[in-house]
């Protein structure tokens, strides 16, 4: 969202910072239309090598997650963006088992996992709604005001998820 914010403050001359964006439709906030807004995130990962890591040891983090079982990265991104994201992965050198692309929010939350990690209050809403499924989400500002929900653990900080992992395993026990 950094980058986002760069390039959209250019085209507009704005000043929106990571933090504007109080809700995920920031089309709203950013008075833009949707279809701009989606253009802008995909303009953003173009320029994936500006794209700085969310957290300092971020790699560290994801490592931790690994004697949990399986890491995958599943995103909803568009596909001309993929490869985008695969090589910002491989230069931050996060290690991931499999990279997986859904089509919405909602196919992500069909997929077979048992643990979703996201910052998508919308995704976190749908795995609370199954019996089967957990979510740690990750805070940003759009979803802060996501309410308590069954199953969902909330993170500030990358370091908290094997805490939260750990929460998780007892719970289906």
């Amino acid at each position: 969202m950094v980058t986002f914010c760069k390039i959209l403050n250019q085209h507009h001359s704005t000043q929106f910072t990571v933090n504007s964006f109080v809700q995920w439709n920031a089309w709203q906030i950013a008075h833009i239309p949707k279809d701009e807004f989606f253009r802008t995130l995909d303009e953003a990962w173009f320029e994936w090598e500006n794209i700085p890591a969310v957290e300092d040891h971020i790699v560290e983090a994801v490592e931790g997650i690994h004697r949990f079982g399986r890491v995958d990265v599943v995103t909803g991104r568009s596909q001309v963006t993929v490869q985008a994201a695969m090589n910002w992965l491989k230069e931050h050198k996060i290690p991931y088992d499999a990279f997986v692309r859904t089509e919405s929010t909602k196919a992500k939350a069909r997929l077979g996992y048992d643990v979703f990690i996201d910052d998508s209050a919308e995704l976190m809403s749908l795995l609370a709604s199954s019996l089967d499924k957990c979510g740690i989400l990750y805070s940003q500002p759009w979803n802060r005001n996501a309410g308590d929900m069954q199953r969902v653990f909330r993170v500030e900080r990358w370091e908290e998820i094997p805490t939260a992992l750990e929460r998780v395993s007892t719970m289906k026990k």
